[in-house]
């Protein structure tokens, strides 16, 4: 088999694109060329395996050029491949270009995607819901679909395979509790980048530290970020690849998912978490649906109230006096994870499902 990867929003090492989706393909012995914003982006060494293909990036208003190249390169070169694994919405506008059959990898929630972007005027999100409805129901008729959240299902007519946004789970030995609380993911003010700015500064309080790994589209907030950063009020790594930032986790305090109440975050798994459960650290989460029916399930964490900072460093200070604790949450939540929600078992679905699209 031979798959065209394609995103011109998401960073080349993205964790799903990449770490999971892509490394499976390769374990399979599949051909992969991989169209994405190379150049856009830091990234550390690509397997040689894959064909790089450049490409603008899509950010804010900035999209035509990036669209425009994925469809001359779908023109060009679909017909060399059996499949093309598209993984942003906007490429649907241009997927009528491949000569070849194409997978649209459905990430996100799209139409409530759009109330979060701050760069669209608020009387123009209304018609933008309309065209993305109007698109992923046009798009469902003519492309094959995979879904990383089992939700993701109500906004189309037929059922598609669903892929879980999962981790790999590694085989940990004995990790030592460390001090210091962990956040792994994009920082944004609806994701709690101010309510992180907040704790790391209560927390010195309690000689308990905090690390943020991610980057922040947000200006206003990486400069918060850095002034806190410089007065050693936290550590922030900005942007790693996910290998990287994984090899962190062993041993922190516990990790933080502090996502605001938005109807975008409601239905939709945080892979952080998996994440986190996967390097046995306890979770503290606010009480999104499924981020709080997956603590409660795997008994590995604190469900804590939007925007209260309190009761997060009381979650921390407990972990921090209990080793006893520590142990208890962290451990439930690795032997879930092992059983529930693994990437080892998550990716045969997935080769699973693309050789199917290909004898339908």
């Amino acid at each position: 088999m031979r798959v065209l990867v394609v995103t011109v929003v998401h960073h080349p090492q993205d964790a799903r694109i990449y770490y999971r989706e892509i490394s499976s393909l390769l374990d399979h012995n599949i051909q992969v060329s991989y169209a994405a914003a190379f150049e856009s982006f830091v990234t550390t060494e690509i397997d040689p395996r894959i064909e790089q293909i450049n490409l603008p990036r899509a950010h804010g208003k900035q999209r035509a050029s990036a669209l425009m190249a994925v469809k001359k390169l779908l023109r060009a070169r679909s017909s060399e491949f059996d499949l093309v694994l598209l993984h942003d919405p906007e490429l649907l506008l241009v997927a009528g270009a491949s000569k070849t059959k194409v997978v649209w990898d459905v990430h996100e929630d799209t139409m409530t995607a759009i109330s979060a972007k701050s760069y669209l005027p608020k009387l123009l999100k209304p018609l933008f819901k309309m065209l993305i409805i109007k698109l992923e129901l046009t798009a469902e008729r003519r492309y094959h679909l995979l879904l990383a959240e089992a939700e993701y299902q109500k906004r189309f007519k037929k059922t598609h395979p669903v892929i879980p946004n999962t981790s790999f789970v590694p085989e940990l030995k004995n990790v030592a509790k460390s001090n210091t609380a962990i956040y792994l993911g994009n920082i944004t003010k609806l994701r709690g980048g101010y309510e992180l700015i907040e704790l790391a500064k209560k927390l010195l309080e309690h000689n308990i530290n905090l690390e943020i790994v991610g980057s922040c589209p947000d200006a206003q907030l990486a400069a918060e970020l850095k002034t806190a950063a410089a007065a050693g009020e936290l550590v922030w790594h900005g942007y790693l690849p996910n290998e990287t930032a994984l090899k962190l986790l062993p041993g922190k305090l516990a990790g933080l998912a502090l996502l605001h109440d938005h109807p975008n975050y409601r239905v939709s798994q945080p892979t952080k978490i998996y994440e986190y459960m996967a390097a046995q650290l306890p979770v503290i989460s606010t009480p999104l649906p499924q981020a709080a029916a997956l603590i409660n399930s795997a008994a590995c964490g604190y469900i804590v109230d939007f925007n209260s900072v309190s009761q997060v460093v009381t979650a921390l200070i407990e972990l921090a006096k209990s080793d006893t604790r520590w142990h208890e949450l962290g451990n439930a939540g690795y032997d879930y994870v092992v059983a529930n929600h693994n990437w080892e078992t998550d990716q045969k679905r997935f080769i699973s499902a693309l050789e199917d699209f290909l004898v339908k």
